[in-house]
């Protein structure tokens, strides 16, 4: 059998050829900005006081005006979701080479255990770290955070109030659809309830259409009279909003952000296509809180504890097999749901 490798003849061990889809950590970066909160309980909640800007009232002379009511508030409350990633480390893993590893001088196997160990202990970590990406894009892009997976179905809606999707004719880049104009009208609309927005985040597929406007082009072009100027930059890593231009009216920056997660078969966006974020600086100081978890120690006894990553490690003679778990009760939490503006524009 000509295929059969004699063992006799010398040969180079190569390193592994690892093919691993970049992580993105943009949204969790960007719009979460207040520090993280960690609770004793699973349960957290928060008031929201809403109370419009005080306008004094004209009284006659000698008259008292009426006391002012004071400003009502409404209670959110949310059970932090569970979220977990197990690995094993099984006799067949310990006994399997590992990747990269030389034939003829193997690895221990207290070597590949602790290999393996840190493998999969940053495996679990980074399973936990992109679906809390995932939660923080979906609070900020559609405001719904949908739970479902093994023993749960559920949705934590925040309502937030500042979205519109554009259909038909009124899409940007529609016949008679002013792209600047609607850039001004969501910017001072968002003004009047006392926000300065000042960046514009979209998707690649709206800023083609952008770029592609004539009149916009003309405003980022034209930069003696700085009126705007196109300024593209290399985005830090991955998933980061890249910046593609500035407006002098209104006054905002352009980026754009295109990242995606899930399976090689099934990627989906953070950002979905054809949106665009219109972003106050309110906006980025959403916070991260950590629900509480009860577990059992090494020692059997109870423990309730919170944090970004809790960790486990469990082992077992019969059959013989090691053990990580890692768990977190993270959830987004608005520091103003009203800061930011949702655009469904192509």
């Amino acid at each position: 059998m000509s295929d059969l490798i004699n063992r006799n003849d010398p040969r180079t061990q190569l390193a592994p050829v690892l093919t691993v889809r970049p992580m993105s950590t943009f949204f969790r970066d960007h719009f979460m900005g207040g520090a993280d909160e960690y609770f004793p309980t699973e349960n957290v909640e928060w008031d929201k006081v809403i109370e419009g800007a005080p306008l004094a009232r004209f009284v006659g002379d000698d008259l008292t005006v009426e006391a002012s009511e004071r400003a009502g508030f409404q209670t959110d409350e949310i059970k932090t979701p569970l979220m977990q990633e197990r690995r094993i480390i099984s006799a067949k893993d310990i006994n399997r080479r590992r990747p990269g590893e030389n034939i003829f001088a193997p690895m221990t196997d207290a070597q590949r255990q602790a290999e393996l160990h840190a493998d999969d202990l940053k495996f679990c970590l980074n399973s936990i770290d992109n679906r809390i990406e995932v939660m923080v894009s979906q609070f900020i892009t559609t405001g719904r955070i949908p739970i479902v997976g093994v023993g749960v179905n559920r949705v934590i809606d925040y309502m937030i109030p500042n979205k519109t999707v554009l259909t038909g004719g009124d899409r940007w880049g529609q016949t008679g659809v002013s792209i600047i104009d609607s850039i001004r009208g969501y910017v001072d609309a968002m003004s009047g309830l006392g926000y300065t927005i000042d960046e514009v985040i979209m998707s690649p597929e709206v800023w083609k259409v952008v770029y592609s406007d004539e009149t916009i082009q003309k405003l980022l072009d034209i930069r003696r009279y700085e009126l705007g100027e196109i300024a593209p930059e290399s985005p830090s890593k991955y998933g980061a909003a890249r910046r593609v231009g500035f407006l002098a009216d209104p006054y905002v920056t352009l980026y754009v952000q295109n990242s995606e997660y899930g399976g090689t078969s099934n990627r989906q966006r953070h950002l979905p296509a054809g949106m665009v974020l219109f972003v106050s600086g309110d906006a980025r100081r959403n916070k991260l809180g950590y629900g509480a978890y009860t577990y059992m120690d090494e020692e059997e006894q109870w423990q309730t504890v919170s944090g970004r990553y809790i960790q486990q490690f469990f082992k077992e003679r019969r059959p013989p097999r090691e053990e990580i778990l890692v768990t977190s009760r993270a959830v987004p939490i608005p520091f103003n749901a009203e800061s930011w503006y949702v655009l469904q524009a192509i």
